[in-house]
């Protein structure tokens, strides 16, 4: 089989030309999609979650009362109320507004004079689960009152708890990108 110079340079020649309207068109169909994206990314407002906090208790023994509260920087401080005696089992969720960073989320024991079966959800993950015994009055973290919980989330992705020495209350954090604001 015999080709000669000038069929070979010329289907040599559309090849490439094929080669070459394929890489320009690829590189213009990239760059229109990179812009959508990026675009998109600068014009819609970042999405904030609402935020629930669930408390539920099972085995609830006092001598007198116990209550547990919630508060955030969005919302006002709300309670369990008084949690008697004869409450078997106890289960209430709390709405305290959303995920942004300067919402300040926490919770605490404000009278334990008991036990409990505590179980704390944030948003449905369970970021504490123990059981909690004390006797008295005033602010204490949950932790304070557990000494070996079942579950203790103080990091990943998600919801998490982080104690402060100096406060006497449990903070909940959330997972978030390291990048700037405007880009999530």
């Amino acid at each position: 089989m015999f080709l000669t110079a000038g069929v070979f340079s010329e289907a040599r020649y559309h090849t490439e030309r094929m080669v070459l309207i394929r890489r320009l068109l690829m590189r213009r169909i990239f760059l229109v999609l990179f812009l959508a994206a990026g675009s998109s990314l600068l014009l819609l407002p970042c999405q904030v979650a609402a935020v629930q906090v669930t408390l539920i208790l099972r085995n609830v023994t006092t001598d007198d009362f116990s209550e547990w509260k919630v508060s955030s920087a969005q919302k006002c401080t709300q309670s369990t109320g008084r949690i008697r005696r004869d409450t078997e089992a106890f289960e209430q969720t709390w709405y305290v507004g959303d995920s942004d960073y300067n919402n300040s989320i926490r919770f605490w024991w404000s009278r334990l004079n008991g036990e409990a079966d505590a179980t704390v959800l944030v948003n449905d993950v369970v970021v504490f689960r123990g059981h909690c015994l004390h006797g008295g009055c005033g602010k204490v973290r949950m932790i304070d009152t557990c000494a070996y919980p079942s579950v203790y989330k103080t990091g990943g992705s998600g919801p998490y708890l982080i104690e402060r020495p100096d406060k006497p209350v449990t903070f909940v954090h959330f997972a978030t990108s390291m990048l700037p604001g405007r880009f999530y």
